[in-house]
């Protein structure tokens, strides 16, 4: 089965209806759905982006919450992974980009968690530039190499 892994950015999208890419989150969401893939998403790097979130801002309490209530809503699978070989795949990946390693732990998320493809709004940080050095590294690990990108562009490419 095809798996697309959301990032943050996808998810904050989709709980916010005045989010300027709320309905197109949810068209990409409803298309992959019919298409029959499964939507996915690290447990560890969500949990961890949204507390940081939260400790940055507490008033965006409830805004944690809503994206918790679409991730169970949309039946987005929030897959749990070994800590310890998440953070060692992401010491490898910071030999090779200048990422932090919030975004780091997506990148390593949807790689052991066998997507194809990685879906963000947040193209300063999940883009092709940063895809190839991720890449990079999975090829050298004889790991599964992702292809990265907004959901509009991911729909171009499968359709």
């Amino acid at each position: 089965m095809v798996r697309v892994y959301l990032e943050l950015s996808a998810l904050i999208a989709l709980a916010n209806p005045l989010d300027l890419f709320h309905n197109q989150t949810k068209e990409f969401l409803d298309r992959i759905k019919r298409l029959g893939f499964e939507l996915i998403s690290c447990k560890q790097a969500i949990e961890m982006d949204l507390a940081i979130g939260v400790a940055k801002r507490p008033l965006r309490v409830a805004d944690a919450l809503r994206i918790l209530e679409v991730i169970d809503a949309y039946g987005i699978k929030l897959l749990s992974l070994h800590s310890r070989t998440l953070l060692l795949l992401v010491n490898e990946y910071l030999k090779e980009t200048s990422l932090k390693i919030g975004d780091l732990l997506h990148y390593a998320g949807a790689t052991f968690l066998n997507a194809e493809y990685l879906a963000s709004w947040n193209t300063d940080d999940f883009n092709s530039r940063f895809e190839k050095s991720i890449n990079k590294v999975n090829k050298k690990k004889n790991l599964k190499t992702i292809k990265v990108g907004t959901p509009t562009i991911i729909l171009e490419w499968l359709l």
